[in-house]
């Protein structure tokens, strides 16, 4: 009898884990509280000694609460779609139990976690036959688990994805009205000032151009080409965002020559910012990536100009090419206003921009958005980060095409 008590102890707490999680969503909690709220019950049903609980964002698995001594350094860890046995449960949609991490060959992630973590459970968080996101419980000691967590885990999951779905459509359909507020907002603003510089010179073209002095007449068209590039480029973030809208910016990957269209991209600011310095230095060799040309130039171009509009003139720009473990890795780096340390992931937001940037040039601040954007679904990374003695540093890396042979700088 006494052997039974346990079990009925847990079922019990089982079942009232279950109702709180409802009575949280219908209660309309926070997802985030929500997930942190179950993890803290489980404690106290089953012998773990930390878990953690990570939602699929597009390509990516992403921890959004954890318990326990490793969770500080697994809080916030994004995991790319791939083969690791976190990504191999959600996909399969299959439990995983390690009794012995160690031989079983499962490599926890962060430092603290590699080094003390013995058993492992994960079960996929599963919302009409698709894996959304993953539960996972771990201890520090060794044959922690059994075949009875499995199915009480699986219990609070089944409770969790329809909570984790509903939030998951609220955040996609605030995600499109703020898309479609950007809209409106650089369609009324952002574009009617070069069309209105654009239609205003050149109607003063057509009546006084034989009138005007050479010196008045040369400014006049650069200011027109200046525009129009600006115009170009607005139409170009727009499409991108268009694309953000319908939920993914979908991108082909083929293998593609990052240093000729890095060349050509800064050939052309160099046009663009005649009183700027730009230096380009490209490591020999460099294989081809995986992405799409349009789109690369698109994110280099609008990386120089940033560095050579937040820039005082004649000053140098870098653009720097070289190879970091098996991504292609482009660096701009400029002496300009510099940017704040704890902006660097606020940058990439839409409509974000500083208030050194906002002071300092117009702009719409979708920019680093797309290039985000096009970056990630080309499968590589941006970031941005000050620059030791002034100046910042953006950057991106995309994958090296590992089937393709290196083919000489030119």
């Amino acid at each position: 009898m006494a052997k039974s008590e346990p079990v009925i102890d847990r079922s019990l707490a089982t079942a009232q884990l279950v109702l709180e999680i409802a009575t949280a969503a219908a209660g309309e909690a926070e997802l985030d509280e929500i997930l942190r709220a179950t993890l803290d019950r489980l404690r106290i049903v089953l012998p773990l000694t930390g878990g953690s609980i990570a939602l699929v964002e597009d390509d990516e698995l992403v921890i959004r609460a954890a318990v326990g001594p490793f969770a500080e350094e697994a809080l916030g860890q994004r995991a790319k779609r791939g083969t690791a046995r976190t990504w191999q449960v959600v996909e399969t949609g299959e439990p995983f139990m390690s009794r012995d991490i160690q031989a079983d060959g499962v490599r926890p992630r962060g430092v603290k976690a590699a080094a003390q973590m013995r058993s492992w459970l994960g079960v996929p968080i599963v919302r009409k036959g698709k894996g959304i996101g993953l539960l996972e419980i771990d201890s520090t000691m060794p044959d922690a688990f059994d075949e009875g967590d499995v199915e009480l885990v699986g219990t609070i999951v089944k409770a969790l994805a329809g909570p984790v779905d509903l939030a998951g459509r609220y955040a996609a359909e605030r995600r499109a009205g703020l898309l479609r507020d950007a809209f409106i907002g650089v369609i009324s603003h952002e574009l009617r000032t070069p069309i209105t510089t654009i239609y205003g010179l050149s109607k003063m073209l057509r009546q006084r151009d034989d009138r005007m002095p050479p010196e008045s007449r040369k400014e006049a068209i650069e200011d027109i080409e200046a525009e129009a590039d600006r115009l170009h480029r607005l139409a170009e973030d727009l499409l991108v965002l268009s694309r953000a809208e319908a939920g993914r910016v979908e991108v082909s990957r083929e293998p593609i020559l990052l240093s000729h269209i890095v060349r050509r991209a800064v050939a052309a600011e160099e046009l663009r910012w005649p009183d700027r310095h730009f230096l380009f230095e490209a490591m020999r060799g460099l294989p081809p990536v995986l992405g799409e040309d349009i789109y690369a130039e698109q994110v280099v171009r609008n990386l120089i100009t940033n560095a050579a509009k937040y820039s005082e003139p004649e000053t140098e720009i870098q653009v720097i090419l070289d190879v970091v473990d098996e991504d292609c890795r482009l660096r701009v780096l400029d002496r300009g206003i510099g940017i704040d340390g704890d902006d660097t992931e606020q940058l990439f937001e839409l409509f974000y921009r500083s208030p050194s940037a906002a002071r300092h040039a117009a702009g719409a601040g979708i920019g680093l958005f797309v290039c985000r954007q096009l970056i990630e679904a080309m499968g590589g990374r941006v970031w941005a980060k000050p620059r030791e003695g002034g100046g910042s540093e953006f950057g991106f890396t995309l994958p090296i095409d590992i089937e393709s042979d290196p083919i000489p700088s030119v």
